[in-house]
């Protein structure tokens, strides 16, 4: 597996259950850490280490070889089958010349409208999150639904449109766990344990951005154990009045 991204991990945990042996090659040093940030990272690795997948760290690959995957360094590491999971282009060639701004996917505003009569949905759309306040492309199924929902909803009611704000969420099965996220984790500028022991892989950890709450992670943990967090996310609350100032610095 080139690539140790929620898509990459998912997969190699599902063939190393099967009894496949599996290495999943990765450049950065953690896997996830751009993400989730450096410790929780570690958390994943250690998962898939510990379940017996061959995870390399820090390796560059230069193409897909006869035979596996050759490396920049000119290691050729073998392989029956191989899965590239590097993350996604979103598909706008088709619009170049049609007038809609084109960056990293078809931008959007509040209401996830691209131009009058023109509105985009799921993968392809970078819209305004006003909840905070920043340009966002979300590759989450959940994200696709309540967006498509959003803008069913915007075109019926032309005269009254209504800006999608939500609290981005995903979920990663991998072995025995689940982890579980909601917010918008990338850019962080801290990361906090506020709940569990991250050596157990039972855990939820609060990110930062800025002054506020961004949100929230957790790995092995019920559902209901984030629903308070995630209330906390949605009402902007503030890093102070939610995390203990003594909680353990993740990153």
């Amino acid at each position: 597996v080139v690539g140790a991204g929620f898509l990459g991990a998912e997969a190699a945990s599902v063939v190393r259950s099967a009894g496949v042996e599996v290495t999943v090659l990765e450049p950065a040093a953690v896997p996830l850490a751009h993400a989730v940030g450096r410790r929780v990272g570690e958390a994943v690795a250690k998962a898939h280490r510990d379940h017996g997948v061959d995870l390399r760290t820090g390796v560059a690959v230069a193409s897909v070889a006869e035979g596996g995957v050759l490396l920049a360094n000119g290691e050729c590491v073998e392989a029956d089958e191989v899965l590239v999971a590097v993350g996604s282009i979103p598909n706008t060639e088709w619009l170049r010349g049609s007038g809609l701004m084109l960056r990293d996917g078809l931008v959007c505003d509040a209401c996830c409208r691209a131009a009058p009569g023109v509105f985009a949905v799921g993968d392809v759309a970078r819209w305004h999150n006003p909840l905070y306040g920043v340009d966002m492309r979300l590759e989450h199924r959940t994200n696709a639904s309540e967006q498509g929902v959003a803008v069913a909803r915007n075109v019926l009611n032309p005269q009254a449109p209504k800006p999608f704000a939500p609290v981005p969420y995903f979920w990663s099965d991998q072995f025995d766990l689940r982890i579980q996220a909601h917010g918008y984790l990338r850019g962080h500028d801290a990361v906090a344990l506020v709940e569990g022991d991250v050596g157990e892989r039972r855990f939820v950890a609060a990110y930062r951005t800025g002054g506020c709450l961004a949100g929230v992670l957790a790995m092995g943990m019920a559902p209901r154990v984030l629903r308070p967090w995630r209330q906390l996310v949605a009402a902007r609350a503030t890093w102070a009045e939610c995390v203990p100032i003594d909680a353990p610095v993740l990153d």
